[in-house]
This record gives C-alpha cells, structure tokens and sequence, in this order.
C-alpha cells in the first residue's frame, strides 16, 4: 500500500473517531461493529459494540471501556486504577492480550460498553471473564493460527445460524 494511501486511510480513521467521540458526548450513546481479536472470546469481531458516555467516578473494574487515542477507537477491561480524584486513570487490558495498555486518561475515555449485539441478539458484557473463556484467552494469546481458527469456526457457526430455516412464528391453520 503506497504512503498516500496509508494516510488517507490514518485520517479516515482519526475523523472516524472523532465523530464517534462527538456522538457519544452529543447523544450518550453509539453503535459500532467491532474488529480485531484482543477482546477474544468476549467480544468477536463482527459483534456490535453499544457504548453509553459513563462518568469517569461511575467506571468499575470489570467495565469494558472505549478509549480513543491516537485516532482510534479500543475497548479493553478495566483491570485496575491509578492517579487520583484529581487525575483519575484506568488501566485496561484486552481478554486476549498478554500486558495491560498504558493507563488511560480521563479525556481519553468515550464510555462504557453497556451490551453487545451478536446474531441480532442483545448480549451483557460480564464484569468477570468465566474460567473456559480466560482458558480461550490464553490460548489466543499464545497462537495467532489457533485465533484465526477460532475467529473463522465463529463466522462459519453464525452463518450457518443465519441460512438455517426458521421454525414459523405463527400457529399452522387448518
């Protein structure tokens, strides 16, 4: 990919941000799909993310937060605190990645996921990773083909789910 189009794809992305930045601030809550494989098997890519602005004194450990930086958009867990009530900040971690980010500012965070949307169904976000998905996290960690399979057997089962023949809603008629 030639430079000019890596920065047209960089502002894209940074104007991407902003605009979901000014959502959220504006209306309290956004809708995005998300990418990458850093929240594995928590948040899939593809799933739909619905954030809520969340005052900074309202975030939990456990929380998923949406942080913009750099021109970007993340989620990651709350995994810990640091600073103070003047300068609060979060340490955040994807499920699937093996160190923490650097701690997060308070004009770097959006919100808060408040649920997912996965197959047209709403889905809470657990405060505590359960112990088989902290086990396919570590195994993601560990092996980007065994993530890449995993990411594609997760595409495969929410396709077939799709195309497979509904049972009919309304009572057969005689």
């Amino acid at each position: 990919m030639s430079l000019a189009r890596n920065a047209t794809r960089d502002t894209a992305t940074a104007l991407k941000c902003e605009l979901a930045s000014e959502v959220l601030r504006s209306f309290g809550q956004l809708r995005f799909p998300a990418s990458g494989w850093s929240m594995l098997p928590t948040v899939w890519p593809g799933d739909t993310l619905v954030v809520e602005r969340v005052m900074h004194d309202r975030v939990r450990i456990g929380d998923v937060v949406v942080v913009g930086r750099h021109g970007k958009l993340c989620a990651h867990r709350v995994i810990g605190t640091a600073g103070d009530s003047q300068n609060p900040q979060w340490i955040t971690q994807g499920d699937a990645l093996p160190v923490p980010d650097r701690p997060v500012a308070e004009n770097e965070l959006l919100g808060r996921v408040a649920y997912l949307i996965r197959g047209g169904k709403l889905i809470a976000v657990p405060a505590e990773v359960r112990t088989v998905q902290r086990l396919t996290a570590k195994i993601v960690r560990r092996s980007v083909p065994v993530a890449r399979a995993l990411v594609y057997l997760h595409r495969m089962v929410c396709i077939s789910e799709k195309s497979a023949p509904r049972e009919s809603v309304l009572p057969c008629q005689d």
